[in-house]
Order: structure tokens, then sequence, then C-alpha cells
């Protein structure tokens, strides 16, 4: 994903004209319409447990880094999932079950503090109102995620495979007009009414057909790899919220 760089004042004063020459270049080489992908569900299984996915109680985070000979400048960035919504059916035979999670991409926070400090040393830095704002609009543009033609990210199981330390979800998942296939580690804990599955993983820009944001050359870029962290709390269809 081509998030953006924080950069401190002096940088940007002395980037400020390659920073237009790279977004002119980009508006010329992307004047193409490309066309939406529609992705609807496959059919869940006739029989099953349904869960319900509850957004208050779940939390994805993608954590974005910062790269290059001149990075120092810049910052990391965490992104939060927010308005979740989606659907998991347990079947008998485990390989036969399916979910589906859908989040409205206009709904993605950045940078909020207490999810930067929780994070670690390398997300301690403070970032201004205006730094945040700043960096979430350019995510909802259109140069990157382009929220208002693309409003909404579709994410759905295709394959359930045993692991020697837990399970590996093979999902599709589609982001702009790009359909990509990943490979998610899951610890599951079930109870009677409820369902968590937690785990992290890498995440790159490529793999979801978009290329890192850079200025300068690439001496001040966003790194390509990604770090997903999330705990999905899904609870029995007709179940009460804790």
């Amino acid at each position: 994903m081509r998030w953006p760089v924080t950069a401190s004042p002096a940088w940007v004063a002395r980037a400020a004209l390659m920073t237009v020459a790279l977004a002119l270049g980009a508006c010329q080489s992307g004047t193409a319409t490309r066309p939406q992908v529609s992705s609807p569900p496959p059919a869940a299984p006739a029989t099953g447990e349904r869960y319900v996915i509850d957004a208050r109680r779940s939390e994805v985070l993608v954590l974005v880094y910062r790269d290059g000979p001149m990075a120092s400048l810049g910052h990391n960035h965490v992104i939060a999932v927010r308005q979740l919504s989606g659907l998991v059916v347990v079947a008998g035979e485990l390989d036969r079950s399916h979910w589906q999670l859908d989040f409205p991409v206009d709904a993605l926070s950045v940078d909020e503090p207490q999810l930067r400090a929780a994070q670690g040393e390398e997300f301690r830095t403070t970032l201004g109102d205006a730094a945040i704002a700043g960096t979430r609009a350019h995510m909802l543009g259109a140069a990157l995620l382009d929220a208002a033609s693309f409003p909404v990210i579709h994410l759905e199981s295709e394959q359930i495979l045993p692991g020697d330390d837990g399970l590996r979800l093979v999902v599709s998942i589609v982001v702009r007009d790009h359909s990509a296939r990943i490979t998610v580690p899951v610890t599951l804990q079930r109870t009677a009414n409820e369902l968590v599955a937690s785990g992290e993983f890498d995440l790159t820009h490529a793999e979801l057909g978009l290329t890192p944001y850079s200025v300068a050359m690439g001496a001040l870029r966003v790194a390509d790899r990604m770090r997903v962290r999330y705990r999905l709390v899904a609870l029995r269809d007709g179940a009460a919220s804790p």
C-alpha cells in the first residue's frame, strides 16, 4: 500500500518540488479506468453453528514502516480497522467451515495515540493532528485505496489447513479492484457462545497490487512489508454480547 510517510517540516520544504513531480507522474500514469471487482461470498455450509463478528471487542491493526536511506525523517504508522462486520459458520467437519469479513475503507483510523503507544518503541513518537489528518487523507484518496470508488474491503475463507502450532487459513482479500490469496496463521479459542481468533503475519504491498509511497528517488519511502496483528471475537448467533 502506498502509505504516506509523515516527515518533518524541514524535509517537506526540501522535497516539495520532487513530490509534486512524483504526483504529476502518478496522475499521468493512472488515468486508465479499471473495472471494479465484485466478490459475492460463496454459499456458507447448510448446517453449522453461526457466529457473528463483535466489532466492539475485535481489533485489527496494520503496522506500516518507514524505509530508505532517509528513513529517520519519517514515521511508522498504525492503521486500525473499524466497523468490522462478518459471519462465521462452523461446520461439523472443520474444513467445511466458512467465514467472511467486510469493513468500510473510510472507517479506517490512523495513528490513534493509545494504539501507537501499545506497539512498542518504534511507534512512540508523537504525531500532530495535522500530520495524522494528512496521512489519512492520502490513504483514502484516489492514489491509494480510493475509498470513493472502492468503499469496502472484503475477505473470505478459501481453505482451512491444520498446522503443528494452530490453524492456517487460505484467505481471499479484495482491495480496490485487485484480488489476492494469502495464508494467515490463527490461534482459535471456542466456548459455547464465543469464538476468538488471533494471530499476526506479514503482508506486502506487492501482494495487494499496490506500490509503496516514495519520494526523493526512494531515499524516503514506505517499506513494502507491513505487519498485521488481529484479535477477532465472534458471538454465537442470538447470544448476548458481554
